[in-house]
Parts: C-alpha cells; sequence; structure tokens
C-alpha cells in the first residue's frame, strides 16, 4: 500500500510552512555568525581562560554564547582552547553556551517563538555553563582516560592570516564566504533534514497528541532530555522540531529541554568530554546541563501558565503586502543555498557523519563498565525507583476548579474527585488525571486560529472576537446556504464547560471535532430558514438562540461530557466575491432603519411636547378656577358678619358709613362728633371751616383744616360750625335673623 497523496501533499504544505516562517531569521542569523566568526578569534581569547575561578568560567561562557558553532564545530574548536592552556572549568562551559545558543538560533527562535523564548532560551544555556564550570570548580581533577583527539581543523576559528589584510571589501567577501559556504556547508544537510522531519511531524501526529499520550509536564520533559542524548542535532535544527511538537502539545517548557540538551548532550561531544576530562566528570556534566534544563522548563511553564503565551512574532499568516514578498524572496534565497551547499558536498558527509555519531553513542554505551556494578546496588537502586515512582503516582493535587478522574486497571473508579489531596492506586495499576470544569472552552466554527495562537485559544475565543489577520476562515466549513438560496460566510463559536470529566475525557474521542460538527449542522439547519437579508442583518441573535437551543438539547452532549454554555456568530458576511455589494445593501439598509427611528424619536418628541403643553395649561385653568372660588368664598365669609350686625345695629351701621365716607372723602378737615339734644343715644357731626381774611386768606389765629390746627377744647366755647349730619336717633333693638347657609361650591376633583 502506497503513501496517500494527501499525506504527502500535508508534508510538503507543513515543510513550506516552516521554511518560509523561518527563512527570514535563518539568513540573518548567518550573516551576524559571518561578522562574529570575522571579528572574534579564538586562538586570542584562549590565554584568558587558563585559570580556574569564576572569571574564566564567565569569559569562556560570555565568549562562546555568540558564537556561530553547531554541535559538532565546537569540538574542535574546545580541544584548541584546552591544548592552548583553557582550564577545564573555562573549556566545559564554552563546550556547553557555544552549541545551545547563537546567533542564528536565536533569532530562528524568535520567528518561531516570540520573544519570550527568544530570551529564556540564551538565559538558559548561559546559566547551564555557568552552573557545570562551577561545578566543574568544585570537583577534583582527574586526568582523561583516553588520549586527546588530534589538532582541531582549520576552521575551528578564525585561522592564522585568515583574517589579514583585504580592507572592508576583503572583511565582507569573508563575512559572506563563511556564513553562505562553510556555514551553510556545514549546516545544509541538518537544516534540510530538520524541516523534511518538522513536516513529517506535524502531517503524522494529530493535534493534542503529546497531551493525550503525555499529560505530565514534568514526564514530557524527561523524555525530551532522553531523547537529545543520542540524537545529534544542532541549535538551528531543533527549533523547527521543538516549534512542530509544540503544535502537536508538547509544553514549551519540554520544548525548551530539547533545545538546551539536543545540541550539547549528543554521543560525540559526550565522548569527547570523556577524553578531555574523564568518564567520572561526564556525571558532573550531565547532570548540570539536565539539571538546569529541566528547572529552565518548569520555571518557563510556570509563567505560562500565568496567562503569558510563546507565539511567533512574525508569522506567514499575518504577513501581507511588501513584507509577505521579503519572507517569500527569503524562503527561495535559503532554499537555493541549501541546493547549492548540498550539490557541492552531497548528502554522503552528512549520513556519514551520522554514522560516526551513531558509532561514537554505541562505543560510549560499550565502555560503560555494566558488569562491575554489584547486583545488590542494581536491586536497591530498582527499588528504590519504583518506591519513588509509586510514592509519586499515588499522590493526586486537585485544584480549586478542577476534578480528578481516577482509574484503576483501566476502569474508571472515581470520576469527580474534589478539590483537595487524594490517595489513588499507584502507576501501573492506576492512572489519576485531573480537568478543569469551571474553565470556559471554546471550539470555532468556519474559522482556525493560527498555530501559534492555539495556546491562547480558549482566552481569544471566549472574549467574543474575530481577527482576520489572526484567524484562517475556512471557505468550506464557513459558506453555508439561506432560506433564498443565497450564499453566506458565518464563522462563530461555541463555549462550553465540562460536566461530566470522565465521560469528556474517556467517552467520545476528539470532543472539540464532534462538538464542532454539531453546531455546524445546527447552523446550516438555521440559515436554511432565513433570507440573507435577516442573518445579515437583524436576525443573527435569533439564530444564535436558536442554534444553542439546539445544543442544550442535543442527547449526544451528554455523551460528550460537556455543556454548551453560549453560541456566538462573529463573523456573518457575503463571500468576498460580492462582498462590497451586499455590503451596500445592508448599509442601505441600515440608513432606512436609522432615518426611520431617527423619525419615530421626532414624532415622540413632539407628542411629548403637546401633551407637556396642554397638561400645562389645563393645570393653570384649574390653579385660576380654584383661585376665583376661594376669592369668593373669602368674600363671602368677610360679608356674613358685616351683614349680621348691619341686621343688628341699622342706625348705627349707616352712621358709620357716612362718617367712613365723610372720612375718605374730607380727610383733612377736623370733624366733630357731638351729642344732639338730650335725648340719649343721638349725635351730630359738625365740621369747622377754616376763617378766612382779606383776600380769602386764612385768618391768623384762626382754626385751619389738617393737621396744624389748633385742638378744639369744647363745643360751647366754638362759633362758626356748621352741622353736617342730623341728629342721629338712637338705635332700636331688632331681632337678628340667622343668615342663610352659603352655597358649597362642588368638589372639582
Amino acid at each position: 500500500m502506497g503513501v496517500p497523496v494527501s499525506f504527502l501533499l500535508a508534508v510538503v504544505q507543513e515543510t513550506y510552512r516552516v521554511v518560509v516562517d523561518s527563512a527570514l531569521f535563518l539568513l540573518v542569523g548567518f550573516v551576524l555568525a559571518g561578522v562574529l566568526h570575522e571579528l572574534v578569534d579564538v586562538a586570542r581569547v584562549a590565554h584568558a581562560l587558563g585559570a580556574r575561578n569564576l572569571r574564566s568560567i564567565l569569559v569562556a561562557t560570555l565568549v562562546g554564547a555568540p558564537l556561530p558553532l553547531c554541535s559538532c564545530g565546537v569540538l574542535p574548536a574546545a580541544v584548541a582552547l584546552r591544548r592552548k592552556g583553557a582550564s577545564r572549568e573555562a573549556t566545559v562551559a564554552f563546550l556547553i553556551s557555544t552549541p545551545e545558543t547563537g546567533a542564528d538560533s536565536v533569532l530562528l527562535t524568535y520567528g518561531l517563538f516570540g520573544p519570550l523564548l527568544a530570551v529564556v532560551r540564551p538565559l538558559a544555556a548561559i546559566v547551564t555553563s555557568v552552573v557545570a564550570g562551577l561545578l566543574s570548580l568544585l570537583s577534583p581533577p582527574s586526568p582523561p582516560d583516553l588520549p586527546v583527539l588530534g589538532d582541531a581543523p582549520a576552521g575551528a576559528g578564525r585561522g592564522e592570516g585568515e583574517g589579514a589584510g583585504g580592507g572592508l571589501r576583503g572583511r565582507v567577501e569573508r563575512i559572506g564566504r563563511y556564513a553562505f559556504v562553510t556555514m551553510m556547508d556545514e549546516l545544509a544537510f541538518w537544516l534540510a533534514s530538520a524541516f523534511l522531519l518538522t513536516g513529517i511531524l506535524a502531517a503524522l501526529l494529530p493535534a493534542g497528541f503529546f497531551l493525550r499520550f503525555l499529560p505530565s509536564p514534568i514526564v514530557g520533559m524527561v523524555l525530551m532530555a532522553l531523547i537529545g542524548i543520542p540524537t545529534y542535532v544542532c541549535a538551528s535544527a531543533s527549533t523547527p522540531l521543538a516549534a512542530a511538537l509544540v503544535a502537536k502539545g508538547l509544553s514549551p517548557g519540554a520544548a525548551l529541554v530539547f533545545m538546551l540538551t539536543g545540541p550539547a548532550t549528543n554521543a560525540s561531544t559526550i565522548a569527547v568530554v570523556a577524553r578531555l576530562f574523564g568518564r567520572r566528570f561526564l556525571l558532573v556534566y550531565l547532570g548540570a546541563i539536565f539539571g538546569v534544563a529541566i528547572a529552565a522548563g518548569l520555571a518557563l511553564d510556570a509563567v505560562l501558565g500565568a496567562g503569558i503565551v510563546p507565539r511567533p512574532a512574525v508569522a506567514s499568516a499575518e504577513a501581507t503586502g511588501l513584507f509577505a514578498l521579503v519572507k517569500l524572496a527569503s524562503a527561495f534565497v535559503l532554499l537555493v543555498a541549501l541546493f547549492l551547499s548540498l550539490k557541492r558536498r552531497g548528502v554522503r558527509e552528512g549520513i556519514e557523519e551520522l554514522r560516526g555519531h551513531g558509532r561514537a553513542l554505541a562505543e560510549l554505551v560499550a565502555s560503560i563498565p555494566f558488569g562491575r556494578v554489584p547486583r545488590r546496588a542494581l536491586a536497591w537502586t530498582a527499588a528504590a525507583a519504583a518506591v519513588l515512582l509509586a510514592g509519586w503516582s499515588s499522590i493526586l493535587v486537585v485544584r480549586p476548579g478542577e476534578a480528578g478522574v481516577v482509574r484503576t486497571f483501566g476502569r474508571v473508579t472515581a470520576s469527580r474527585l474534589p478539590p483537595g489531596l487524594h490517595l489513588v492506586p499507584p502507576y501501573p495499576i492506576g492512572r489519576a488525571e485531573v480537568v478543569a470544569v469551571d474553565r470556559v472552552r471554546a471550539v470555532s466554527v468556519g474559522f482556525r486560529l493560527r498555530p501559534d495562537e492555539a495556546a491562547s485559544k480558549g482566552a481569544a475565543l471566549a472574549s467574543g472576537t474575530f481577527v482576520p489577520g489572526r484567524s484562517m476562515r475556512l471557505a468550506e466549513e464557513a459558506q453555508l446556504v439561506t432560506g433564498d438560496e443565497n450564499v453566506i460566510e458565518v464563522a462563530g463559536i461555541v463555549t462550553y464547560r465540562v460536566a461530566d470529566p470522565a465521560r469528556f475525557l474517556f467517552g467520545v474521542d476528539r470532543v472539540e471535532a464532534a462538538l464542532r460538527d454539531l453546531a455546524r449542522s445546527f447552523l446550516v439547519e438555521e440559515a436554511g430558514t432565513m433570507p440573507i437579508d435577516a442573518i445579515y442583518s437583524a436576525e443573527r441573535g435569533t439564530a444564535e438562540r436558536a442554534v444553542l437551543a439546539r445544543l442544550a438539547a442535543c442527547p449526544s452532549l451528554p455523551e460528550m461530557g460537556v455543556r454548551v454554555e453560549d453560541v456566538r456568530l462573529l463573523y456573518v458576511h457575503a463571500p468576498d466575491e460580492v462582498h462590497t455589494a451586499f455590503r451596500d445593501v445592508a448599509s442601505a439598509s441600515e440608513d432606512g432603519k436609522t432615518l426611520r427611528n431617527k423619525a419615530l424619536v421626532a414624532a415622540e418628541g413632539e407628542l411629548g411636547a403637546a401633551r407637556s403643553d396642554a397638561a400645562r395649561t389645563v393645570a393653570e385653568a384649574e390653579s385660576a378656577r380654584m383661585e376665583s372660588v376661594d376669592t369668593a368664598r373669602g368674600d363671602a365669609a368677610a360679608f356674613v358678619p358685616l351683614a349680621r350686625e348691619v341686621r343688628a345695629a341699622p342706625a348705627v351701621s349707616r352712621f358709620r358709613l357716612r362718617v367712613e365716607t365723610l372720612e375718605r372723602s374730607l380727610a383733612g378737615v377736623p370733624k366733630v362728633i357731638r351729642p344732639a339734644g338730650r335725648k340719649a343715644g343721638s349725635l351730630e357731626l359738625w365740621i369747622v371751616p377754616p376763617a378766612t381774611g382779606p383776600g380769602g386768606a386764612p385768618a391768623a389765629g384762626a382754626s385751619a383744616a389738617g393737621p396744624g390746627a389748633p385742638p378744639l377744647s369744647g363745643i360751647s366755647g366754638l362759633s362758626g360750625l356748621s352741622r353736617l349730619l342730623d341728629p342721629i336717633p338712637a338705635p332700636v333693638e331688632e331681632p337678628v335673623p340667622e343668615p342663610a347657609p352659603t352655597p358649597q361650591e362642588p368638589n372639582d376633583r
């Protein structure tokens, strides 16, 4: 049975993608490597590395970190340093920091993983070399078990006379020759193999492979460290391999362990270390590399667990315009350089070099004296390892928001352990897993996030944002047929939580894919019942609620162990070919709705103003009516006692009225009231006219009308008084009739 064509196409696609994403950074790294090779001479720094102290370790680390030497190129350089007097500590630091990092590998890490790993990787390499140097400084010196290797080849560093003369043009030529001839010839076979192996792994391994088979990050780190020992891979070639493994579910910390241990612990490097410093020193060398690498991996996973996600600085899905052309041109240049290098040297040397590493590994394994180890020691070691493994695997820590699932001999014995510390059957009798039940998960329909965005998928999708530059629409999944036989593209998300952890883990394979298919099938049915204008504009929410209701009632969801929380349609547009026309139609529809809404607002405003004016007029009329009624009631209430008094004493009332009238009309004239005759109760009113002299002027000493007139002492002594009123008879007491009741105003309320 031949290889499926779809698999070959997937391999070509994934290989092309990693080449496009890596080419620009690799070319820049090769140029920087040529510059460093031209400026740095290994022989000149050898005299500074002879002392056994921290300074020589730091100098060797900082000198070796940026040097463009791969795993095999660093060996002759380290031998040369050792022969020229470098101490064991400086040589070990140089031997670790140089292959683990470099200008090209750092730039490639930045391109494939982003700035976080581009900083962590060289820092971890520097810490590893310093720790190994310090451990070497603390351990006693031991003579080498095997003779030292032969002389280093001339390409180990910038040789004598190679960097002399030529001026600027000669330097540029040497930089280009070293970068794209010498270094390219050295790495072409391994880069091409890494690219091809990355494409094969990306196409072969299913999504979430390592999450399924390596659920524990520490197990993945130990496995990557063990894989890195026999594997010969340079720092640049290990980067795309690690990126492919991360895309398939490997934790970034385990990928960092592989990128740190692979270049520094291959069989040839271990053999050189054994020959230079003895087999006993190998434990120090490997312990420093593995310890720091695993510690760095754990720290990186802890940081990523706090919410920082590694993502490529620039990826092919985001490249547009001029930068896309630059990336494609860089990929073309890199492929041409690889082809020319392989044409010059062929693949036979690479294959022979790979066989040489295999033979070195076999010799190293054969040289280990397994027969000298006592059987009792082996038994005690195996027993201790079994006890540690049983103790470590029998403790399950369930954090808040999680639930534990325990299997014993493959059967689920506990499906929802609460948060806390639990004792479970040890491995291999039992196996325990934890599932985040409170976390909101999301599955995309009609689009996919780029592989570098997959780690932040839950937060990005649950936020309800669709960024076309960071997402890839799938036309075959996003295009739907509406009820009026039009085609529309719909991209949405379905958010859900884990309801049954055991069924979620073991009930249905690939829960996300099954939930996506269910959601799309319901969405297809709902879109088929609506016209395109409705789902394009006003009925989007109706479609979301209908799909959510159908998903919630679907009997397949309990089998998956999930509970759907929400359905959102993030992108509802016509296909790109007719998107502009549909956008104009939608804009016109929205403009019409806007005008209608404005007219309704204006009508409501006018009606409200009219209602307020009418209410104000009615209130003012009611206020005037109540004021008139109250005034009339007050006047009537004041007239009733006056009428009663008039009826009681009519004569006195008439006299009083006459007096009050005269008082108002003759306010400035003196008036006198006196008894009239001898009849009791009779009164007379007299006024005093002013005396006039010649010419009509008032006489001197006469009584004048007004405030200045002299007081009258009595009536008997006055002359010229005029009687104004007739005597008023004494009032006769008459019965006072009761006043008629005042009519009450009706209550107008």
